[in-house]
């Protein structure tokens, strides 16, 4: 990572997660992906070229070898004011704790489909772990936890941290979680409990919470992001559970702005297909291609396009290929054809199977027989360079 400190928490059985450090992202993702993947993945990470499209483009999202749920952040350089910007995209079950100066979110897909996407500012830390994993300071979540390279490994969670955690020893620590398990989560809601007044998010103390102590205003509804979850600060620090009806967030100073997760708004179609005719077609709706294609089903919404391509030997089925974008990428779907779909990219060719689902990017290449090429390409947006 070119900035902050990275940590694992390994497992004495059978993991759930794959934990990946790169060089500029983090990441979380089932271990029942395919060797394929974690290949895929291990050179991305030592690759100072990567970027959250390519990391999610490693990942088919249909089929035998679909990935359910992943987690990806990709960290910024940090600007002159030493703010660090984080992009994450989390699909499924996996979920990232957002960490600032002004507070903390939970980020989690929330049931959307194919996955969601968000932007954080002013970040500070981070956790990648299970949707239902309960949470806390990313201090007390690295106790016992592992520093990790660039690499690949088997854990429960994952730590990035802007700067190194001064962790206090094991004993004081354990006996801390003793005491205070019970009341760290309450009526099903996810809460941070943090031992003393002036300590920072990834601080640790003894002292009882400050009651002169102002709560920040809540967020702004208008930014909320489906997925999105406020991770609360109980009222006091003794082990009287709390009732739903009274909780605070987090105690800040008065002008540090709250971590919020800017929801990126639909944006025009940033790709296009290139047909074999030689005609480039923007993807700002969904293109079914084939020998003589038609309509599988009554979709909501813009119609998918119909794209007809020569086959005398009849290779290409009648209806072959589904072609679309989706956030930042391109999603190539196979729609079961007789003789297969190849889609080549920056990692090689790869043969879809029956049904399967692959997300690209510009520059890929999709091969459905009769010497019938689509080239995925990047559009022109209206008002851009």
């Amino acid at each position: 990572m070119t900035g902050g400190f990275i940590r694992y928490a390994p497992t004495s059985g059978p993991s759930r997660w794959l934990l990946v450090a790169g060089r500029r992202f983090v990441a979380a993702v089932e271990s029942t992906v395919t060797d394929e993947i974690v290949d895929q993945l291990f050179w991305l990470a030592d690759s100072d070229l990567a970027t959250i499209e390519s990391v999610v483009g490693a990942f088919p999202l249909a089929g035998p070898g679909s990935v359910r749920s992943f987690a990806v952040a990709e960290v910024g350089d940090p600007n002159t004011a030493g703010e660090v910007t984080v992009t994450a995209v989390v699909r499924g079950a996996a979920a990232i704790d957002v960490f600032s100066v002004g507070g903390a979110r939970r980020f989690s897909a929330g049931g959307v489909q194919p996955w969601v996407l968000a932007e954080f500012r002013s970040v500070t830390g981070l956790v990648l772990q299970a949707e239902e994993a309960a949470t806390g300071p990313v201090a007390r979540l690295a106790i016992g936890s592992l520093p990790l390279g660039v690499g690949v490994a088997d854990g429960e969670l994952l730590t990035w941290s802007l700067t190194p955690i001064e962790r206090p020893a094991r004993s004081t620590v354990q006996d801390a979680t003793a005491a205070t398990s019970a009341a760290d989560v309450v009526a099903e809601e996810t809460i941070i409990r943090d031992r003393s007044a002036g300590s920072s998010l990834f601080g640790h103390g003894d002292a009882a919470a400050d009651p002169e102590a102002v709560p920040p205003a809540a967020h702004p509804a208008a930014n909320e992001l489906p997925g999105a979850v406020d991770i609360e600060e109980p009222a006091s620090v003794d082990d009287t559970p709390m009732t739903h009806s009274a909780p605070l967030t987090t105690p800040v100073d008065d002008g540090l702005p709250p971590t919020e997760p800017v929801v990126l708004p639909p944006r025009p179609a940033a790709f296009a297909a290139r047909v074999p005719s030689g005609d480039t077609i923007a993807l700002d709706a969904p293109i079914l291609v084939g020998r003589r294609p038609t309509l599988q089903r009554v979709e909501p919404g813009v119609p998918p396009r119909l794209v007809t391509v020569p086959s005398p030997t009849q290779e290409v089925s009648s209806t072959h290929a589904r072609i679309e974008q989706s956030g930042d990428a391109v999603v190539v779907t196979d729609l079961r054809s007789t003789n297969g779909t190849v889609v080549t990219g920056p990692g090689g060719a790869r043969r879809l199977r029956p049904g399967e689902s692959v997300v690209v990017l510009a520059g890929a290449r999709v091969d459905i027989g009769d010497g019938n090429i689509i080239e995925i390409t990047a559009r022109r947006e209206e008002g851009r360079e």
